[in-house]
C-alpha cells in the first residue's frame, strides 16, 4: 500500500481551502518542513498552521454571527463563544445538530475534539521555549501529521455538510434560478438597450455560498443569452434599427431559512446580471474618469 507524504498530503489540502490567503497559510506550512535539517521547522509549521486556523475562525465563523445561533449556549463567563463553537458553526452555521446529524449524517464533535488538540499543539510550539521545542524529526513529522489531517478534516466537514444540504434539491434550485430570471425585470440589461428579448438561460453551477444563523444562501451561476434591439420594430425592418445577439454571465442567489433549508416555497431571491463586459466595451477609447 503506497503512503502519501506529509508534503503531498498538505498539497491535497490546497484545492480545498476556502480563499487565497487559507493557501498561502498552507505553502507556507510546507514550505517550513521542507527543510529536515531545520530543528525549528515545526515551530514555523506551527505558526502557519496556527494563522490559517485564526483566519477561518474569522471568515467562516465570526464572533457575532455564532450568539445568533439558535443553538448557542454561552459556556465562558464573557458570554463569548468558544473555539469549540465556532469550529462548529464553521462547519454548519445555524443549522441545528438534530438536522445536521440526523439528515445530513454529519457528526462535528470527534472532529472538533481532533482540531481542538491539534490548534493547542500548535500554540505550545508557537510559543516554544528552550525546553519545550520538539526536535526529534520522527516527532516532528508525527504531531504535523496529526495538525494536517485535523485541519484536512475541517475543511472535508465543510464542503461535505454544503454538499449534502445541497443535494437534494440542486435541480429545483436550477429551475427556480431560470424561472426568477424569465419573471423579473433585469434592470442590468434594461439599460443597455430600448428593447430587449430573453432567448435562453443556461445554469453551469449552483453551491451553497453561505450558511448563517437564520439563513442558508443557494447561489446560482450562469449565462442568459439575449437580443438586444436598438431602435423600434418598424426601424429594425426598415434597416434604421438593428438587434443585436449577446450573452452575460448572471448569479440568482436564493435565500431559505434554517428552519427547512429545503422548502423552496419560502425562498426570497436576488438576481444579477453583469454587464460590464459591454459597458467597457462601449466607452469611448479616449473616456477619461473623474478626479
Amino acid at each position: 500500500m503506497q503512503h502519501t507524504t506529509l508534503d503531498e498530503q498538505l498539497a491535497a489540502l490546497m484545492p480545498k481551502a476556502t480563499d487565497a490567503f487559507s493557501r498561502s497559510c498552507l505553502e507556507g506550512a510546507r514550505l517550513a518542513l521542507a527543510n529536515p535539517d531545520n530543528p525549528l521547522r515545526l515551530n514555523f509549521f506551527s505558526t502557519a498552521m496556527r494563522i490559517l486556523f485564526e483566519h477561518m475562525m474569522d471568515t467562516r465563523a465570526p464572533i457575532d454571527a455564532v450568539m445568533q445561533c439558535a443553538w448557542y449556549t454561552p459556556e465562558k463567563e464573557d458570554g463569548k463563544p468558544t473555539r469549540g463553537q465556532r469550529i462548529t458553526y464553521a462547519i454548519q452555521g445555524g443549522l441545528s445538530e438534530d438536522f445536521v446529524t440526523g439528515q445530513l449524517h454529519v457528526d462535528p464533535q470527534p472532529l472538533r475534539r481532533r482540531l481542538l488538540d491539534a490548534v493547542d499543539q500548535c500554540s505550545k510550539q508557537v510559543h516554544v521555549r528552550e525546553y519545550s521545542g520538539v526536535t526529534e524529526r520522527g516527532e516532528q513529522v508525527a504531531m504535523a501529521a496529526a495538525t494536517t489531517a485535523a485541519v484536512g478534516g475541517l475543511l472535508d466537514a465543510l464542503h461535505f455538510c454544503r454538499r449534502a444540504v445541497l443535494e437534494p434539491i440542486t435541480e429545483s434550485l436550477d429551475d427556480a434560478a431560470v424561472d426568477t430570471l424569465l419573471s423579473e425585470s433585469l434592470v442590468e440589461v434594461d439599460e443597455l438597450a430600448s428593447h430587449w428579448s430573453l432567448q435562453e438561460v443556461y445554469v453551469h453551477e449552483t453551491v451553497v455560498h453561505a450558511i448563517g444563523p437564520d439563513t442558508i444562501i443557494y447561489r446560482s451561476s450562469g449565462s442568459i443569452d439575449v437580443i438586444l434591439q436598438f431602435g423600434s420594430n418598424s426601424d429594425v425592418r426598415n434597416d434604421m434599427g438593428a438587434e443585436l445577439p449577446q450573452t452575460f454571465p448572471f448569479t440568482c442567489d436564493i435565500v431559505l431559512p434554517l428552519d427547512d433549508p429545503w422548502d423552496l416555497g419560502l425562498a426570497e431571491t436576488r438576481c444579477g446580471v453583469d454587464v460590464r463586459e459591454w459597458t467597457d466595451a462601449m466607452r469611448p477609447d479616449d473616456w477619461a474618469d473623474d478626479d
